[in-house]
């Protein structure tokens, strides 16, 4: 009887550094790295994608000019550039202007009174009474980022019984579109 330790057969195979029997690691190709790098690269991808579409903030991968939803209360709809234009020429409406004293002094539309959510509290009876004459009121401010069209409009459902609109991409689509502006503080 032998004392000195026999040598493993092929069939048990050898414990080396990469075999479980070893305790060590398994061992991988760098092709198999790169292929797990890049799962995670396009699973990365593929949330930060989803996150953004559904995010109110989120930056548009795509052109969505058909697809504008403005987050509107209860009873104020929402009307195009185009439709307010028309709306406007035929003097059917009192448009409401939503933004600071200084960007509306800058430019407006034209015969619109300056009504920013942080002071209606103070300005809106002073304006009451050239609001309740009209039978609709469309209200616009800086486009889709700008939520004080919408402040301004629910506000005014709560005091005013005619019809409420919110311009679509507000203000900035005026411009683009080269309808008609003035400047000051007057309407």
């Amino acid at each position: 009887m032998s004392l000195q330790p026999s040598k493993p057969s092929v069939r048990q195979g050898r414990a080396g550094a990469g075999s479980p029997a070893s305790g060590g690691l398994r061992s991988t190709s760098f092709g198999g790295v790169l292929v797990g790098a890049l799962a995670i690269v396009l699973a990365s991808a593929a949330l930060g994608i989803l996150v953004n579409h559904f995010s109110p903030r989120g930056i548009p991968v795509f052109d969505k000019t058909d697809e504008v939803q403005l987050p509107l209360p209860p009873g104020v709809g929402a009307m195009t550039v185009e439709q307010a234009r028309a709306v406007w020429e035929a003097k059917s409406a009192l448009f409401v202007d939503a933004r600071v004293p200084p960007e509306y002094q800058i430019s407006h539309v034209p015969g619109a009174i300056n009504l920013p959510p942080g002071e209606f509290e103070v300005r809106y009876p002073d304006l009451a009474e050239q609001v309740e004459a009209a039978s609709t009121v469309i209200v616009y401010c800086e486009g889709m980022e700008c939520g004080d069209s919408i402040f301004v409009a629910e506000r005014l459902r709560e005091v005013y019984q005619g019809t409420v609109f919110v311009v679509e991409r507000g203000w900035p689509a005026w411009l683009a579109a080269g309808y008609p502006v003035t400047a000051g503080a007057q309407p």
